[in-house]
């Protein structure tokens, strides 16, 4: 039986590309068997961002030490999680075994966000709980709480994840991941993704705490990003009389309503997943 975890740890770290754990075990202290092991720090104290391997017996685990500008940018947010190969391999194995139809681009995407979605709620759960505490910790209003979550990913260096093999070099690029897509769980735990896994990502953690969001996708631009219902100016769509503002994840300091010059076409954006969970034509007005 443990040879059999062992290859199956083996094998997820394989997949996922993340071999340059193996260098860094050895240098970690195992503090205890806990899979989630969160630690909040003061928001206004300063703190490094790196990351921890430790090498137990039949699996990896990887300890984030996270740290992000507030957009005022005059301190930092931190926070530490720990998770393990093994929490995240059957994220990376649902993901692998799942199949997606749909009449049309949008419906193809939503199936697969949407069973993404479903499927992770319960394993990154412990997040969620995390920038909860710390939300408290620093008195933030609703607003600030939409914006701690997001500006959370936001800071995550951008990847390119492929569903062949990588033809960019302008980013660090996984290739050979079916969807071209990872799961929630298996970005939290690689802290690797581009643009549609920020944005399952993220339209989880935000309909958890009673934001309405949409994940938006656009073909002519090969993009996807958030949409969220929350007092802002600027650029948005409006669906079911209410104003929901693009938000695009992939780089620090973009707040909520301003689309990049590249990809400021409105009618090239579609509403794929909504936050009640229908397929619906997408229609602007």
């Amino acid at each position: 039986m443990k040879r059999f975890i062992r290859l199956v740890a083996i094998l997820f770290l394989i997949y996922s590309g993340l071999s340059f754990v193996i260098g860094l075990i050895g240098t970690v202290d195992q503090e205890d068997d806990n899979y989630y092991d969160e630690e909040l720090y003061a928001n206004e104290e300063a703190c490094d961002e790196y990351t921890k391997a430790d090498s137990l017996e039949t699996d990896i685990r990887l300890t984030h030490y996270r740290s992000w500008n507030k957009y005022s940018f005059d301190s930092v947010y931190c926070l530490t999680y720990s998770m393990s190969a093994l929490e995240a391999y059957p994220s990376f194995q649902f993901r692998n075994e799942l199949n997606s139809e749909g009449e049309t681009y949008e419906e193809y995407w939503r199936n697969i966000y949407y069973e993404l979605v479903q499927h992770d709620a319960a394993t990154i759960s412990f997040l969620q709980d995390s920038l909860k505490n710390l939300a408290i910790q620093a008195s933030l209003s609703r607003n600030d709480l939409a914006r701690l979550i997001v500006s959370f990913i936001q800071d995550i260096p951008y990847n390119y994840v492929m569903p062949g093999p990588c033809d960019r070099d302008d980013h660090p690029c996984r290739g050979n991941e079916k969807f071209g897509i990872l799961s929630p769980a298996e970005f939290l735990f690689s802290l690797t993704g581009d643009c549609d896994t920020r944005s399952v990502l993220l339209y989880s953690m935000l309909k958890y705490f009673g934001f309405d969001s949409l994940i938006v996708i656009s073909n002519e631009y090969r993009h996807a990003m958030i949409a969220i219902d929350l007092p802002a100016t600027g650029d948005h769509l409006y669906y079911k009389g209410k104003k929901f503002y693009f938000w695009e994840t992939t780089n620090t300091g973009w707040l909520p309503g301003i689309l990049p010059p590249e990809t400021n076409n409105i009618a090239y954006w579609r509403i794929t997943l909504d936050h009640e969970y229908q397929t619906f034509p997408s229609r602007y007005r």
